[in-house]
């Protein structure tokens, strides 16, 4: 076909008198780099137009169409790529990752399911001890207490028993709690004179000041700052092991929900080697770092713009207005069920008060930062969009679209709130469907804790929606597939639980998909060149061994991603 093709237009230089020379010089900037025919693209769209072929010149969409618009862009040198029927889409936008712990976790740390239970994880520590060089800190996670099958909580009793001759340092599965032993404590100088820091505390033995080995919020950030920080190699290495994950799911755009210092550093560094395959949003903490403190926050913020590239995007800041509703440090309108050490009518607290957190968003905002605050009680949500309606009234609309980060627990009053202050509802982690950590909730909440992520009640009131997989926090994988399922059947994808969560808030699978790719180019800042498959758009796009439209919802965790492609370059080949 190639020669044919030549030959033809040789034979049009030659009726003209040019060289083949001419040919080359005249006519290659016309041909496309790669040409995709005979699939089925969704192309997600405005009007979620369906094509056939698209051709791909230097990483960028240069047509996208029906078959034969591709023929007179294919050059000698072109490569033709058969879709042989095959369904692609653009490439996933996720929306809320912890690339660093997901890498760390992996190739350093001492990891174990956050499902385990007492025993399982007890023995998993004792196994890394025997591996570390001596009096090596053992620092891991993740660990869950509703779902450990223990009658005690964790205390630093339990890691003594195994591990005395080394501190040990175990996040948890929410990254609000962690759980240490006796020697961590004491090489870290916390005792019971140790005074609870602002936004966090210790748990301490009944009728006791004694520290019982678990720091809630500020107070396990701030140990978490004086541990042994990692190299530049390990962050490099760990960075780009999370990234490679991403690419093998389809994912082409991450924003990292708390990027400190030594992230974003390293980010550019990957960006200037070529070797950032993804696009991202750094979102610099605000008052809630783990690796450093808020001078060094401001610091960060104030040279950020250093790290800009087409790829990298630091003009994003996280908050964190309250904790978790299994913890009981999620803030709610109503009271948590009572229990031995939270008595009646306790609600939770703000992480920082409403004023504190009002002035900050006003000057984050006029700033030019996009802003995602991390609130999962309804009474958290409530403050968060009270700060945001706050900063359109002293700032005016700056068109910047600030984010509810799990948007999970929300008051039916505030759901029109989100498009009247353009305000995004990021559906973080993948928990819209029957399982343990539903269970938590329930546990602390009653009944209605079963009413989780609204999104159905979000979208029908105008809501700009996004996913986030919050990996590893909460999910083992960051594949967006069962999350896609899930939202269609509010079923447990795994099919281990039978049932529906909140059925009437299942939404449909184009729906869904908006939600995953364009949704979450806009939240980007990308949506000008990423998120659907257009002419003038990076060519950013994943090929699937599956037609969604075409399989049954229940089908849809399954799927196997066969080609990532980011900005024209593959950067996964699956079988």
């Amino acid at each position: 076909m190639k020669l044919l093709f030549g030959l033809i237009l040789m034979g049009c230089c030659f009726a003209a008198g040019c060289s083949r020379g001419d040919i080359s010089e005249s006519r290659k900037d016309q041909y496309a780099d790669a040409v995709y025919s005979n699939g089925r693209i969704y192309t997600v769209d405005a009007a979620r137009s369906w094509a056939e072929a698209f051709a791909v010149k230097d990483g960028r969409f240069i047509y996208v169409g029906k078959e034969g618009g591709a023929k007179p862009l294919l050059g000698l040198d072109t490569k033709q790529i058969d879709l042989n029927g095959r369904f692609v889409m653009p490439g996933i936008q996720d929306l809320h990752a912890h690339l660093d712990r997901a890498g760390f976790q992996t190739l350093f740390e001492c990891s174990f399911p956050f499902t385990s239970g007492i025993d399982q994880i007890l023995k998993q520590v004792r196994a890394c001890a025997d591996r570390a060089p001596e009096g090596a800190w053992i620092r891991g996670g993740q660990w869950a207490y509703e779902l450990m099958n223990s009658a005690q909580a964790p205390n630093k009793a339990m890691l003594d028993a195994v591990v005395s001759d080394h501190p040990v340092f175990l996040m948890d599965s929410t990254l609000h709690a962690a759980w240490l032993n006796s020697k961590a404590l004491a090489e870290l100088k916390i005792g019971s004179d140790t005074p609870d820091p602002d936004g966090g505390g210790f748990v301490r033995k009944a009728n006791s000041r004694e520290p019982s080995g678990v720091a809630i919020d500020d107070a396990a950030y701030n140990i978490m700052q004086k541990l042994p920080p990692y190299t530049p190699e390990q962050y490099k290495r760990a960075l780009s092991w999370s990234i490679a994950q991403m690419n093998r799911v389809g994912v082409v755009a991450i924003k990292e929900a708390v990027a400190d210092g030594y992230m974003v550093r390293t980010f550019h560094a990957l960006d200037q080697a070529d070797e950032l395959n993804v696009y991202i949003a750094a979102s610099l903490p605000w008052k809630a770092s783990w690796t450093e403190n808020h001078e060094t926050e401001v610091a960060n913020i104030s040279q950020r713009r250093q790290f800009n590239s087409q790829r990298i995007n630091t003009d994003f800041i996280k908050i964190f207005a309250d904790g978790v509703p299994p913890a009981r440090s999620a803030a709610f309108l109503d009271p948590y069920l009572p229990d031995q050490k939270h008595p009646k009518g306790y609600a939770g607290t703000l992480r920082m008060s409403l004023e504190e957190l009002t002035r900050d968003v006003i000057d984050l905002d006029k700033q030019g930062f996009t802003i995602k605050i991390h609130s999962t009680g309804d009474r958290a949500v409530r403050a968060v969009l009270d700060a945001f309606e706050a900063a359109r009234k002293a700032n005016g609309d700056s068109g910047l679209r600030h984010e509810v980060s799990h948007a999970s627990y929300i008051h039916p009053d505030d759901y029109a709130r989100f498009k009247a202050l353009n305000v995004t509802g990021e559906l973080c982690p993948i928990m819209w469907y029957p399982g343990p950590l539903v269970d938590a909730m329930i546990g602390v909440l009653g009944e209605r804790g079963k009413r989780f992520f609204p999104i159905r009640s979000l979208h029908e009131a105008g809501a700009h929606l996004i996913y986030g997989s919050d990996w590893p926090s909460v999910v083992p994988s960051p594949s967006p597939w069962p999350g896609v399922e899930a939202m269609i059947t509010r079923e447990d994808p795994e099919g281990v639980r039978q049932g529906k969560l909140w059925a009437e808030q299942a939404i449909d699978l184009p729906t869904v998909l908006d939600i995953f790719t364009i949704n979450g180019a806009v939240a980007m800042r990308r949506s000008d060149i990423t998120g659907s498959i257009e002419a003038g758009k990076s060519a950013d796009f994943i090929i699937l061994n599956h037609n969604l439209f075409e399989i049954a919802p229940r089908e849809i965790s399954d799927i196997v991603v066969v080609r990532t492609v980011f900005q024209g370059r593959v950067v996964y080949e699956g079988e």
